[in-house]
């Protein structure tokens, strides 16, 4: 009897990677291929044609050496917000915009004049920032470049799931999830469909936009296997970890680090700076997530590798951390701060630097930071939702750094739940995609998954509350000084 997988397109900020699944909902295999970020001042882009090449280059392979008969199922996940310009053949009209980029906000600031901000809440969960695709979409339709492709009606939108699903099934998929529409702050996610007020107060052409879907759904094929599942990452992630009680909490640390709290059926409208989101719909039920998003995180320790080079790869930073004595803080605000603060004119700064400051206590530092940061998110959560906090899901590569991962237990005064598994990203939409086609039941999938590790609190309260005392001050002098 021949071995059936399940394959997960996995298109990150920084990679792109194929993951296979087998019959127990297992990883069995994870090929990668890498990209760099096209940096123009405040702009952060992408080359969307390279990106399309690498993933098909990686999933042609993978077909082959699994045999396509052996394929159950296809699921796309992917960097959310980032959006694509294409032609109806497929080809990329400019770079793409990514989510990290802030040379939109210029555009928001003029929504934000004209006192869109409120009316953008109620209706998308959404804070108004650059993050979001919307002033992405508005940006381009102002190029020059794009508008004759715009006369002959020949350009459209999308994020990484719709363009990657487009140029897959050869033009003839134009959709996206509901996880990646209420990205997009054009979708009202209390009615489920495009908002005709925000498309007409942004002047989005709605024809431009793909059609919305459930996160299971046969939206294509590649190579006759049928692509059953499209989930944005973080939520993703939140599936993969099979959260799907109210009040459970995951944290993703990549690049950036995402928090999302699963709210149950009704949309959470944050008042302190989280954002609301549709988490997954899953067996025809809509499951709502309030969030919390942190721009820089592993980003940070690649900081420390390639700018600073104080660190050969970003595992060594865990060892330096641990030869530290000193206290010292950094607010790594390359591109702003994220929730709860949504600070876009901050930028990164260092304090409590003395002559024998070296480079373990900046790894220190630079980790600590990232902890910090998920706990300036957490306690939000807790104090809005009211819903305590008993355990904690966490994934992502950063998560491999057992140095963070204590510090982080020790913050937020909780369990850290790590699986055996920690490519959540990618298990999510795997198991979305194999629900129905190879996998009988959530409860199959659940008898398969183990725990590699749990982080208990280990430091003193009052240690761990000074420490982020001080902290906050650095954020409030980062701020102060713009």
């Amino acid at each position: 009897m021949r071995t059936k997988y399940i394959l997960s397109i996995d298109q990150g900020t920084t990679s792109s990677r194929i993951v296979v699944l087998d019959e127990k909902s297992h990883l069995v295999e994870l090929v990668s291929h890498e990209f760099d970020q096209i940096y123009q001042d405040d702009a952060v882009l992408q080359d969307a044609e390279m990106i399309y090449q690498g993933v098909v280059g990686l999933l042609n392979k993978v077909i082959e050496k699994y045999k396509k008969e052996n394929i159950a199922a296809i699921g796309i996940t992917n960097q959310r917000e980032t959006t694509v310009c294409f032609r109806k053949n497929g080809t990329p009209i400019t770079h793409a915009i990514s989510w990290q980029s802030k040379h939109t906000k210029e555009i928001c600031d003029t929504w934000k004049s004209l006192g869109y901000e409120p009316l953008i809440k109620k209706i998308t969960g959404l804070q108004l920032n650059p993050y979001f695709s919307a002033s992405k979409m508005r940006y381009f339709l102002d190029m020059e470049r794009v508008k004759p492709y715009l006369i002959n009606k020949d350009a459209l939108f999308g994020t990484m799931d719709t363009y990657l699903l487009y140029r897959l099934t050869a033009g003839k998929s134009f959709y996206t999830d509901m996880s990646n529409a209420s990205r997009t702050m054009l979708y009202d996610i209390h009615q489920l469909e495009y908002s005709e007020k925000l498309l007409d107060l942004f002047d989005i052409p709605l024809e431009m936009l793909p059609e919305v879907k459930p996160n299971q759904f046969l939206f294509g094929h590649y190579q006759g296997i049928p692509i059953t599942a499209m989930i944005g990452d973080q939520q993703s992630a939140l599936f993969g970890h099979l959260a799907f009680q109210k009040g459970s909490m995951k944290i993703t640390y990549g690049t950036g680090a995402f928090i999302l709290m699963n709210t149950g059926n009704k949309a959470f409208i944050s008042n302190k700076g989280l954002i609301s989101t549709i988490a997954f719909s899953y067996n025809n039920e809509i499951t709502y997530a309030i969030e919390g998003s942190i721009f820089v995180a592993g980003a940070s320790v690649k900081w420390l590798r390639d700018q600073l080079e104080i660190i050969k790869s970003s595992a060594e930073s865990e060892g330096l951390a641990l030869k530290s004595q000193k206290r010292m803080y950094f607010v790594p605000a390359f591109v702003g701060l994220g929730a709860p603060y949504w600070d876009t004119d901050v930028r990164g700064a260092m304090f409590g630097i003395t002559q024998d400051v070296n480079k373990c206590d900046i790894a220190k530092a630079t980790l600590d930071a990232i902890a910090f940061q998920v706990k300036d998110v957490v306690d939000v959560m807790i104090t809005e939702t009211e819903i305590p906090l008993e355990e904690v899901h966490i994934d992502g590569g950063v998560s491999d750094n057992g140095y963070l991962m204590q510090y982080q237990s020790d913050l937020l005064r909780c369990p850290l739940i790590k699986p055996k598994d920690t490519e959540m990203t990618a298990l999510g939409v795997g198991f979305l995609a194999g629900l129905g086609t190879l996998y009988p039941s959530v409860d199959y999938i659940r008898g398969q998954q183990s725990i590699f590790k749990t982080y208990q609190p280990k430091m003193k309260y009052k240690d761990a509350i000074n420490d982020y005392e001080g902290w906050k001050k650095a954020v409030l002098s980062a701020q102060t000084y713009k």
